[in-house]
């Protein structure tokens, strides 16, 4: 039988902050919001102590990290009337294909609705879209976004 995933906020975690930091900037760079990953993991040590918004769900299995989830108010600086976002699925590369992504990702849309959003919101872009739609995310709007050709994507809760 595998190890537990547990998720659980950063708040919960906070000494994974310095590690999603580092994985995700090596991996997303300015795509996190922030010019260095020092810069990104000030953020999450401030979000760590959030109720609300900005927060990060960490999912661990076997007490040992996953993955990580940002939900946020703002993303997209050129659409400033959607909020909230779910930003920055992260799951470490011996952990994909394993469940982790669409764990965290129901756990965000669970931790919205208990913060009183009906609607949450994401941008991807490649494939990324199909996986998404599979998990019952709505395409709302193609367009170039930071250089790149991105599809925005709604998730309404029943």
């Amino acid at each position: 039988m595998g190890k537990l995933v547990e998720v659980k906020r950063l708040g919960e975690l906070s000494e994974l902050s310095g590690t999603i930091a580092s994985l995700q900037f090596s991996y997303w760079g300015p795509l996190t919001g922030f010019s260095s990953a020092e810069q990104y993991e000030r953020f999450l040590r401030e979000t760590a102590a959030s109720q609300g918004l900005p927060t990060v769900l960490v999912a661990t299995r076997g007490g040992a990290f996953a993955g990580s989830v940002n939900l946020i108010e703002r993303e997209m600086t050129t659409r400033p009337s959607l909020s909230p976002w779910m930003a920055q699925l992260f799951v470490i590369e011996t952990e994909r294909g394993r469940g982790i992504g669409n764990i965290l990702v129901n756990a965000s849309i669970s931790h919205v609705v208990a913060l009183g959003f009906r609607r949450v919101h994401l941008y991807t872009s490649g494939t990324l879209p199909e996986y998404y739609s599979a998990l019952g995310w709505k395409p709302i709007e193609q367009l170039e976004y930071l250089g790149k050709p991105r599809t925005i994507m709604a998730f309404d809760a029943p």
